[in-house]
């Protein structure tokens, strides 16, 4: 009896490919076609692992990016296998060091709700678009970086990206809990 292989987007991907990857034109019909067929031609070949979690490459052809694609095992219904696609990532910010430490598996097993309040994810997703072009990495140093450019250049997008940034210091890098907080 052959097994046919579905997947499950979760939100937590979803997220990825939007909120993290920017991948807002994303085909997600092509996608799961393109991914189940991979999975079912990998589970014929007898390459889907035991244990229940696979990792794969995917080229987004719109984007022309590489991207890391995490699965685990879900619900088996008959001859139905599903699996949740819990992360996606560009591939060159996976590594095996990463994924041996257990960062990989930490932030796969995040979820969306499970985010505190006070740590507003979609200030912290920002920030880190905007650090990722920024040579320096010092908070104290980025937001000077940030001054300096909207000082040179004096644009709207220049100024939300210092008052974010700003704002993020303060909220979050300049301001630490006491242990009577926690």
């Amino acid at each position: 009896m052959e097994v046919i292989h579905k997947i499950n987007i979760t939100t937590e991907a979803k997220f990825d490919f939007v909120d993290c990857l920017g991948l807002r034109d994303f085909d997600g019909r092509a996608f799961k076609r393109e991914t189940e067929e991979y999975i079912n031609h990998q589970a014929k070949a007898g390459r889907i692992p035991w244990y229940g979690y696979f990792r794969a490459d995917y080229i987004d052809e719109d984007s022309g990016r590489r991207l890391k694609l995490f699965f685990y095992r879900g619900e088996q219904f008959g001859t139905m296998q599903t699996w949740d696609l819990k992360g996606v990532c560009d591939a060159g910010d996976w590594t095996e060091d990463a994924e041996e430490s257990g960062s990989v598996r930490a932030w796969l097993e995040t979820k969306i709700e499970d985010i505190p309040d006070e740590q507003d994810w979609a200030v912290r997703v920002r920030v880190h678009e905007i650090l990722k072009y920024t040579e320096k990495t010092l908070w104290v140093n980025v937001l000077e970086e940030v001054t300096n450019a909207f000082e040179c250049k004096r644009d709207k997008e220049d100024a939300e990206e210092m008052a974010l940034l700003q704002s993020a210091y303060f909220d979050f890098g300049g301001r630490r809990k006491s242990k009577k907080d926690r």
